[in-house]
């Protein structure tokens, strides 16, 4: 069984070691393998530490049973890595005799760790990690990633978007967003660094929160595509064009879509160079099918899957990406069967 994975983002500051500290502490009923850039960064105190793997390991078990794993050469490599020592696979050495005793002996199926969470950079892009569980068919057989959560500093956030590109697509690809540090701004401006947020990923669940208090049960959550009530709450804010190019548009269409021609176009925009088409995500309503067309797209992986729900009476799709040529998606989505476009 393919093992779920969350990627815990954010700028510098904004938290994100707070919240992996929370999931590493808290006693919470989850299994989880959290991957960490380093364990210094943490401050772990040493009485959770049950058991190091062996001398100079990166592997260390917690007394809430979670288990600590340090990126060592790089996020692939880690991932496969810890998969095959929690499934017993190549079971040799040390650490990994150890690891299987900590786990049960057993893969996430089988009694292991439930699922795992990976600390991206706060100084990069989750773009490229995100693409890599998308791309490469060993590591997807053994994880897949059920989300993005993107922590925000409510009093900086805004200064970072206008200065920075990595925060910005920090947020663009999320689908989870805590805007963190809430006791550091007054309740206005709170509201409005909300908005502000959502208006640059009308896709994600916003929450505020002090202190990286975000209910851990949401934080390990998976979106859910066919939650449509979900999906759109806040759509209406797309259209906004934000620092460093950063555009998010909402298209709507009445009538069915041509599928073919749909997904020709959206191939057309990903690979279309001059831009950067970083989110796609839409429920759809194409020609001859009664069921919704759900489609998802990040950077160059597209998928479209029809789902067992009926097919909406609007179509909705909402693209995030950087320099988007706006008016040529709307003579695009208008050449397949769409209607209202709104942009900034």
């Amino acid at each position: 069984m393919s093992v779920p994975v969350t990627l815990i983002a954010g700028f510098l500051g904004s938290g994100k070691t707070t919240l992996v500290r929370r999931l590493l502490q808290e006693s919470h009923g989850v299994r989880c393998a959290v991957v960490v850039n380093e364990f210094g960064a943490l401050g772990i105190d040493g009485s959770l530490v049950v058991q190091r793997a062996a001398e100079d390991s990166s592997v260390v078990e917690l007394s809430n049973g979670c288990i600590c794993c340090e990126i060592q050469d790089d996020l692939r490599a880690t991932l496969l890595e810890l998969v095959r020592r929690g499934s017993g696979a190549s079971a040799s050495g040390t650490a990994i005799t150890w690891l299987r005793r900590a786990l049960g002996g057993g893969s996430a199926a089988d009694g292991g760790f439930d699922r795992i969470l990976v600390e991206a950079s706060g100084a990069a892009s989750p773009g490229p990690a995100v693409q890599t569980f998308l791309i490469d068919d060993e590591l997807s057989r053994q994880v897949h990633l059920d989300g993005v959560v993107t922590l925000a500093h409510a009093a900086r956030v805004r200064e970072q978007l206008d200065g920075t590109r990595e925060a910005a697509d920090q947020l663009a690809y999320a689908d989870r967003v805590v805007v963190n540090h809430a006791d550091r701004v007054d309740a206005d401006e709170l509201e409005a660094v909300a908005a502000h947020v959502r208006a640059c990923n009308p896709l994600a669940d916003v929450r505020t929160a002090e202190h990286a208090a975000a209910p851990l049960d949401w934080v390990f959550s998976a979106p859910r595509a066919e939650a449509a009530d979900a999906l759109w709450k806040g759509v209406d804010a797309a259209g906004t064009s934000h620092t460093e190019g950063l555009v998010s548009v909402s298209l709507t269409a009445g009538a069915p879509l041509d599928r073919a021609a749909l997904l020709m176009w959206l191939e057309f925009l990903a690979k279309r160079r001059g831009q950067e088409l970083m989110r796609a995500k839409g429920i759809l309503r194409v020609q001859g099918a009664s069921s919704a067309l759900v489609v998802q797209g990040v950077y160059q992986w597209l998928e479209a899957v029809e789902e067992d729900a009926p097919a909406p009476e609007v179509s909705r799709l909402v693209l995030i990406g950087r320099d988007l040529d706006r008016d040529e998606i709307a003579r695009g989505w208008a050449a397949i069967g769409g209607d209202a476009v709104k942009v900034g």
